[in-house]
């Protein structure tokens, strides 16, 4: 009887122990944040990413009356960025602010220190945009299905430019789900590849639509197609790829926040739910429209399914189209 007694006072004492734990971490993440959040963006001062970051940490910081900081950590395709984020302590004070590049490590980088997609959680989409396919202003096309037609009736005679890593594996895409063959052509950035566009020395650039849109309006090329399941407010004459017949061409410019591997699901549904007040504020909106940008925000759980499923699709399009990670 008395080893049975004790054995109930330590099941007992264990599930007590359990239980106070259990409050005890419920309410750390109920007072979150109680100090100074730092938001890592693994890209240069200045560009869209960044001045998107700062816009939430502004908002963060109000919301909360704590400290918000962005600070740029650059280099290595964005990994020292993501790579810093992963090492850091998981209780949500320590943030990334994730670009696309997050999904395209597994395709791209060779023995790459960190996988993102299992050492970061995703915690909440921020903003999402389009990508455009365009083609040059003298070509005798009108639309993708004209185009397509024509790079076949031409094989071998015609190219696309890109111009990133990531960029090359958009435009892959868009060929492979086309059944097109082209000569690919790398340049040092995107002004570069749509300048070449419209000097017609390629044939096809899939890039913004904020870029784009500004050189279609001068007639030097012609945007025959977006990305995703819908048509864009600023361009509802361009109908969607897969209204054309190219179906799941539907990758997005994204950004997004992400915390280390094992941040409590509390403090990463808080975090969300500030982010679905951000992209709903007027100003916000203005301004990230300015960027070419649209506010979206999505909850843990539907983005970390995104940034798995796009993870997989940039790994199948760069093997088909034999790109080696480096």
């Amino acid at each position: 009887m008395r080893d049975g007694a004790r054995t109930i006072r330590l099941v007992a004492s264990a599930f007590a122990l359990g239980v106070m734990a259990l409050f005890a971490h419920a309410a750390k993440a109920a007072d979150y944040p109680t100090g100074p959040v730092r938001i890592i963006v693994p890209l240069p001062p200045g560009g869209s990413s960044d001045l998107t970051a700062r816009l939430l940490a502004t908002f963060l910081g109000n919301q909360w009356k704590q400290t918000v900081i962005v600070e740029n950590r650059v280099g290595a395709n964005a990994l020292i960025g993501m790579t810093a984020v992963s090492r850091a302590k998981n209780d949500g004070y320590t943030l990334l602010f994730g670009v696309p590049s997050v999904t395209t490590v597994r395709a791209l980088i060779k023995d790459a220190t960190i996988d993102p997609v299992k050492d970061l959680e995703g915690v909440s989409q921020v903003v999402e945009s389009v990508f455009v396919v365009a083609v040059n202003g003298q070509l005798p096309v009108k639309n993708a299905v004209e185009f397509n037609a024509y790079v076949k009736a031409n094989a071998g005679k015609l190219n696309f430019g890109t111009y990133a890593a990531g960029n090359r594996l958009i435009a892959e895409y868009y060929n492979q789900l086309s059944q097109l063959k082209m000569t690919h052509v790398s340049y040092k950035g995107e002004s570069f590849a749509v300048a070449a566009l419209a000097a017609g020395e390629v044939h096809m650039v899939v890039g913004t639509a904020v870029t784009m849109k500004e050189r279609a309006a001068q007639g030097a090329i012609k945007i025959i197609a977006v990305s995703g399941d819908g048509r864009v407010l600023s361009m509802p004459d361009v109908p969607t790829a897969q209204e054309q017949g190219i179906k799941g061409f539907d990758p997005a410019l994204w950004f997004g926040v992400h915390a280390p591997a094992g941040t409590p699901a509390e403090i990463k549904r808080q975090i969300a739910a500030e982010i679905a007040l951000f992209v709903r504020r007027p100003d916000v909106i203005e301004k990230l429209d300015g960027f070419g940008l649209t506010g979206k925000a999505s909850s843990p759980d539907e983005f970390q399914k995104f940034l798995v499923k796009d993870a997989q699709i940039w790994v199948d399009v760069a093997k088909f189209a034999g790109i080696e990670p480096q």
